[in-house]
């Protein structure tokens, strides 16, 4: 069990990287061209599958993958059965056992069946052919195949025949059939006759199911959750999160708990707190096809984060101290004031992690969003974000037992101090939407310079605690070190190839006018918003590499803030997470396989330039 779970969790990493890229070809054409009342109907789906892919079969051996299904939407007509082909065994490197699998073209029979009182004419039938591709090394992202065709009903001027009879030899099929609300699965093999079957059934062959919906309904919610909740400890590899370290920190440090017990139930409700928050954004997100943590694009929302964190900072500076209404107080308890306290603190930092997105948050969203089920998706994000959380439980535990330390007594009002500037530095990270880069880059650096000059010169917190103070003096020198380095009042960074040149559009029409405009070259767009901390890093980090520089000279380079959000450009370029880095050919199409959603370091992002340019 340990090693199929270890073996789901390796693919679903990777199926998310290749998110984008489409493996198969639909079309579909009825098998004559005119059809009569009462008469069986044949569609035949032609599936091309694109060289060195193969797709899963209808019937798959290894639960951990999933079966290639049909949803139909047949109008007027009655759905009566999907003929799947059969399949044949191909050895992954990655599987232990030979797989069922479809690769080259296939034909897939979709039969239907006229009603005796349909009226003559043309009727249109659509469908979707959902598959998840794998190539040797892994398998990828569910993916959704869209077809139609269009059936000619004439008048019953003939006796009519039964057209399932022609079928030849080669459509013997695994079926997968659903009567009323059951699901009742055939995995014998039936030769197509005549169809004698009830019209009035619906085929459901898990046509609807994704990647994820399949596995639950393979291995059980539970472990499907387990699964969440592993690779929601993940995220924590995430620059984006970072923040949250100083907070609990910070935070916890300044508590006092007498009891194990007690100090276990604050971290619990921290972070059950952070979930709830977490959750309800992504959930959103999700179900209104936004982009998850855009809420930090509001300067309302903004402006009271930043206010929390001036509050905690003068609190822990000793002006006041923070406590619950005495209505609460009374009603709770005096144990339970921290508890309620933790879990508002909990729900405060949960909006600093909504701007974290990755592949697998990208992939929860889109799935939550197909499903359209709120409990259902609130529970996948909820676990989700108790994975991201469990590390901070025991950041809570570490930092909320200093105050059991030896001698605490005489540093600990040194160390609060030092938890207050750490606020104040998280409460102007947290305001950089509302101010330009310029202008941040100059005061952060200027903070942590005034910040170690403060600890060193000015305060004399526990000056008679030698360790305290040699701790405090490295902390305060690192953070004017640092802050040296990067104050650049201004300045912008620009090696010898220059600097990156973008242009800054902001419609979809403007969009378009540049891509036509450059159709000499390939096009580079990065979607980024104020509060996306790895949009920055791009930024910072990425886009000043010379190699990459002289490289964009070859692009055209557009830039879109969707710092406000777009509607209509997040819906043409399916954007639910940034950031998002597009890159179209030279004939206007965006190569799929290549879009980053995330960070990239130069090397890792110069190998994706140069395989855009290849194209």
């Amino acid at each position: 069990m340990a090693k199929t779970v270890g073996s789901f969790l390796l693919f679903l990493l990777l199926s998310t990287l290749s998110y984008a890229q489409q493996y198969v070809t639909v079309t579909a054409s009825p098998q004559k061209k005119d059809f009569y009342p009462s008469e069986n109907i044949r569609i035949n789906v032609k599936a091309d599958i694109q060289g060195g892919y193969h797709i899963n079969a209808n019937k798959v051996s290894d639960p951990d993958l999933i079966p290639t299904t049909m949803e139909v939407d047949a109008g007027s007509l009655k759905l009566s059965k999907i003929s799947w082909p059969g399949s044949h065994k191909f050895k992954f490197s990655f599987s232990e056992t030979e797989l069922d699998v479809y690769e080259g073209s296939i034909t897939i029979g979709v039969n239907l069946k006229a009603p005796k009182d349909i009226k003559p004419g043309k009727y249109d039938i659509t469908g979707t052919l959902n598959y998840q591709a794998c190539n040797d090394r892994a398998c990828f992202a569910p993916k959704d195949a869209p077809f139609s065709v269009t059936v000619v009903i004439k008048e019953d001027t003939a006796k009519v025949t039964d057209t399932s009879k022609t079928e030849t030899p080669q459509d013997t099929v695994k079926k997968t059939d659903s009567l009323d609300n059951s699901t009742k699965t055939d995995t014998s093999k039936t030769k197509l006759t005549e169809n004698k079957r009830d019209t009035t059934q619906t085929i459901t062959s898990t046509e609807n199911k994704n990647q994820i919906a399949a596995y639950i309904e393979e291995n059980g919610m539970f472990v499907a959750l387990l699964i969440i909740f592993v690779l929601g400890i993940g995220l924590n590899l995430t620059p984006c999160v970072y923040p949250l370290i100083p907070i609990t920190i910070s935070y916890f440090g300044a508590q006092v708990s007498n009891s194990k017990g007690g100090k276990i139930l604050m971290a619990l409700f921290y972070v059950l707190g952070m979930s709830v928050t977490y959750s309800v954004l992504g959930l959103v997100a999700a179900l209104t096809g936004g982009v998850f943590g855009s809420l930090l694009q509001s300067p309302l929302v903004i402006g009271l984060l930043v206010l929390i964190f001036l509050a905690l900072a003068l609190s822990m500076f000793g002006l006041y101290e923070i406590k619950i209404p005495q209505s609460l107080a009374n009603f709770s308890g005096k144990n339970r004031q921290g508890y309620f306290g933790t879990f508002l603190m909990g729900l405060t930092v949960g909006f600093i992690a909504a701007p974290c997105i990755g592949p697998l948050v990208l992939s929860l969203l889109v799935y939550v969003g197909q499903m359209g089920s709120a409990f259902l998706g609130f529970i996948m994000f909820f676990v989700l974000s108790l994975g991201l959380g469990l590390p901070y439980i025991f950041l809570a535990l570490f930092s909320s037992s200093i105050t059991k330390l030896p001698r605490s007594g005489e540093w600990m009002e040194g160390v609060k101090i030092i938890f207050g500037l750490m606020m104040i530095g998280l409460a102007l990270y947290t305001a950089q939407p509302l101010m330009s880069v310029e202008l941040y880059e100059i005061i952060f650096p200027l903070f942590l310079v005034l910040g170690g000059a403060f600890l060193i010169l000015v305060d004399r917190k526990a000056v008679n605690a030698a360790t305290y103070t040699r701790i405090k003096y490295i902390i305060a020198i690192a953070a004017i070190i640092w802050g040296s380095m990067n104050l650049h009042f201004g300045e912008e960074q620009v090696t010898a190839s220059g600097k990156y040149e973008w242009q800054m559009i902001q419609t979809q029409a403007l969009i378009d006018a540049s891509i036509a405009k450059s159709s000499d070259k390939p096009t580079i767009i990065d979607f980024y918003a104020d509060w996306c901390a790895q949009c920055k890093e791009l930024d910072k980090y990425t886009y000043v590499d010379p190699k990459i520089i002289e490289l964009s000279k070859k692009f055209n380079n557009i830039k879109v803030d969707l710092t406000k959000g777009d509607k209509e450009i997040e819906s043409k370029f399916k954007i639910q997470g940034l950031p998002v880095v597009a890159f179209i050919d030279k004939n206007g199409k965006e190569m799929e396989d290549l879009r980053v959603t995330g960070f990239l370091k130069p090397d890792e992002f110069i190998k994706i330039m140069e395989k855009a340019l290849n194209k």
